[in-house]
């Protein structure tokens, strides 16, 4: 992830701690992970983000089911455009 990946999925992990998702911050973390790198053009495999971050491949795809209804609330609006957004796979 380059700088600004890093720095967007900062901003989101903040921003996802205003809404109840009861995950722990590493699932959180995580998801959050997976849903920037689809966002951005070096997209990972949910297997990678997986082994990099040490949560299973099903924590991350739950996590990331808690938190798509919050996703452009979440998101830094510099980093992703809502069209963009939109262009996420559902879970």
């Amino acid at each position: 992830m380059n700088n600004e990946a890093i720095k967007a999925a900062q901003e989101a992990v903040q921003k996802s701690e205003e809404f109840d998702i009861r995950r722990s911050p590493i699932s959180i973390a995580s998801a959050v992970i997976y849903i920037i790198t689809q966002l951005s053009d070096n997209k990972k495999p949910l297997r990678d983000i997986s082994i990099a971050t040490g949560v299973a491949e099903g924590t991350i795809q739950n996590s990331y089911k808690d938190l798509y209804p919050h996703i452009s609330k979440i998101i830094p609006n510099w980093y992703a455009k809502e069209e963009d957004l939109k262009n996420l796979c559902s879970p």
